[in-house]
């Protein structure tokens, strides 16, 4: 733990953060929240017109949410107001390895349920290896990350989890949230 990386100049001093928290109320219904997805596609359309050269992918927890976000991407397609691009993609954390773009927007899914009760079931980041999963989604940005979710990190009540994933999700929320605030100063 004595190896220190030295930040790249012109990144360190950006005034723009690399990381854009963006926080919706969405709810967790069937494995899904549809709040995030509309967020999401929102976003990819907003890149498309404001950055056409960049490579843009998508990353989720679970299959279902991806699903959902590529439905409601192809509805856009349909209607004409987003093309797909060939580098362009939306994956879950189980396939996304080793596949980088420029931006990468991060739907977590995760939220409170229509009741508005929170619970801390994370699929595959509740498993032994979690921790791994996680740690190649959230490094595939060559740039910028977009975190959309629907929870904030002190929200989530995993101190007594078994596994080591759903404390660094936790981890990284907060990283995530002070980066995008301006609040985070690296050491």
């Amino acid at each position: 733990n004595k190896l220190q990386l030295l930040p790249h100049f012109q990144d360190i001093n950006e005034s723009i953060p690399a990381i854009e928290y963006v926080k919706v109320d969405g709810v967790w219904e069937q494995n899904r929240n549809t709040t995030e997805a509309e967020r999401v596609v929102e976003l990819v359309k907003m890149l498309q017109n404001e950055q056409p050269n960049a490579s843009v992918g998508v990353v989720t927890f679970n299959y279902p949410q991806q699903q959902l976000i590529e439905q409601l991407l192809q509805e856009t397609v349909e209607q004409g107001e987003v093309g797909w691009k060939k580098s362009f993609f939306v994956k879950n954390i189980e396939n996304v390895q080793g596949d980088e773009r420029d931006i990468i927007i991060f739907s977590v899914g995760y939220a409170p349920d229509a009741r508005g009760r929170f619970r801390a079931q994370f699929g595959t980041l509740n498993a032994r290896g979690g921790e791994n999963r996680l740690n190649v989604a959230v490094t595939r940005a060559r740039q910028k990350v977009y975190v959309v979710t629907s929870i904030w990190p002190d929200q989530l009540q995993v101190e007594m989890a078994v596994h080591s994933g759903p404390k660094l999700l936790k981890s990284y929320l907060a990283y995530a949230l002070n980066v995008s605030s301006g609040t985070y100063r690296p050491r």
